[in-house]
């Protein structure tokens, strides 16, 4: 955390006008500004919760996974106790990342530049030529690794914080926790990351990857070639039963809708025109039963698009995956994608899921492809001074504060509802708490530095 910058000040930048005249609009400036992508770092990502891995990707001791918070390399190491523990990912000596790949086991962490070794619980265990090198009375345990002060799960999904000054987690995920449990009951075993995973670097900026996740007005126009490629393949081949691909979204003309569920929490939903197909159909009866009318609805007949701030993705449409983003500078982002799945499925379903994730989640398949080009060409639309704005006014005319119907029904009390998931409201939100963040946050750290 090295904001050295001004208070932030976007007055000039958001044109925030919903609630008087249905306007709304961000200056394209934000996602080009080297000194606000510092702000951005500082506040939106290194002073909040970050999703670091799911449990089932280190089950077992010494099993480690690396990850970013904003710019900053981290890990998460599962101790020989079964307990999980995350530090910065870098050597006390030099600096230099610890672990050896992005994910693995030992117990022992062996610094690959000088020969420094750490223990799972961070403790400093070896240091080479100790006894040469520092003399009497040598203090190893100075150079500990730095744990992170804050680490937490929910269901599964591990979070951490570099500071300890955040609320609690059950608090900053709010509303988001009933998206998480839709996917996290899918199995009485519970969840698990299929091995194997995509990572692809985009020239856009992660602001508008984390657009993208609750667009519903793109879905028939970028990924119509999809739909039509999935369609003459399925009547070609005559497919039915689980490996029939859910199109009714892009088709349109399905009850879906939209929620901005506060702390940078974004959902779109729409209803499914073939539940049948749904990778979790053959689970139906057991969720009906176990969960009731309501929840089952959203588990088995809703697909979903969940953004949870800042950087996770969980999306139940055709197939399941899991999605984080990670900015690499104003304009540029990496993104890794894996498919998250119940565990014990039956194999059926698993086939079924996995060749939906291939089809259209994966940069080699159908759609993602058509997303990254998309957004980059918007991205570079972006440029230049007289770039102009983005308007975000689609729909803010049936934007309602709180639940609507279905959010009620399900116990929810989002901050706003769209009545389409076409439509912009839930960004009216989200734009606010990103502005909060950067001003509130920045006009804070220079008062500070300035007593």
């Amino acid at each position: 955390m090295t904001y050295n910058g001004p208070p932030v000040d976007l007055s000039a930048r958001i044109d925030d006008r919903a609630d008087t005249d249905g306007e709304f609009r961000v200056h394209r400036s934000v996602f080009e500004d080297p000194a606000l992508f510092e702000a951005e770092m500082e506040f939106c990502f290194e002073r909040v919760w970050n999703f670091l891995c799911h449990e089932s990707q280190v089950p077992e001791p010494g099993d480690y996974r690396a990850a970013h918070i904003g710019t900053q390399p981290v890990f998460v190491h599962r101790q020989e106790d079964g307990s999980l523990k995350a530090f910065i990912n870098a050597c006390s000596h030099r600096g230099a990342v610890l672990t050896p790949l992005q994910e693995g086991n030992a117990t022992t962490l062996t610094c690959r530049f000088h020969g420094w070794s750490y223990r799972c619980d961070g403790s400093c265990i070896g240091i080479k030529n100790e006894e040469g090198g520092y003399g009497p009375g040598f203090d190893r345990s100075r150079y500990n690794l730095t744990e992170l002060p804050r680490l937490a799960s929910y269901r599964g999904f591990v979070f951490g914080a570099l500071t300890a000054d955040v609320p609690s987690l059950d608090q900053h995920l709010g509303d988001a926790r009933f998206f998480i449990d839709l996917f996290a009951d899918q199995s009485p075993d519970g969840l698990e990351i299929v091995p194997g995973s995509q990572t692809y670097v985009c020239d856009h900026d992660w602001k508008l990857q984390a657009d993208n996740v609750t667009d519903g007005y793109h879905v028939s126009t970028v990924h119509r070639n999809f739909m039509n490629t999935i369609l003459a393949r399925e009547d070609r081949e005559q497919t039915s039963g689980l490996l029939k691909t859910e199109v009714g979204r892009i088709k349109g003309g399905v009850r879906n809708g939209q929620y901005y569920l506060g702390n940078g929490h974004m959902c779109i939903w729409a209803e499914r025109t073939s539940p049948e197909g749904a990778p979790l159909a053959p689970a139906t009866e057991r969720i009906d039963r176990e969960f009731g009318p309501v929840k089952a609805e959203w588990m088995l007949r809703r697909g979903r698009n969940i953004l949870v701030f800042p950087n996770l993705v969980l999306n139940d449409l055709a197939s399941t995956h899991l999605r984080t983003h990670r900015p690499l500078g104003p304009g540029r982002c990496e993104v890794t994608i894996w498919c998250i799945a119940p565990r014990n499925e039956p194999r059926e379903a698993r086939f079924a899921r996995l060749r939906k994730f291939e089809d259209f989640f994966l940069v080699s398949g159908l759609s993602t492809s058509d997303d990254v080009v998309s957004l980059d060409t918007a991205q570079e639309g972006l440029r230049g001074p007289d770039a102009g704005w983005n308007v975000y006014d689609r729909g803010l005319g049936d934007m309602v504060a709180g639940p609507d119907e279905a959010a009620g029904e399900a116990g929810l009390s989002p901050v706003s509802s769209g009545g389409s998931w076409d439509h912009e409201a839930c960004y009216v939100g989200w734009y606010r708490y990103w502005r909060d963040l950067l001003e509130d946050g920045s006009h804070a750290h220079v008062s500070m530095a300035a007593e």
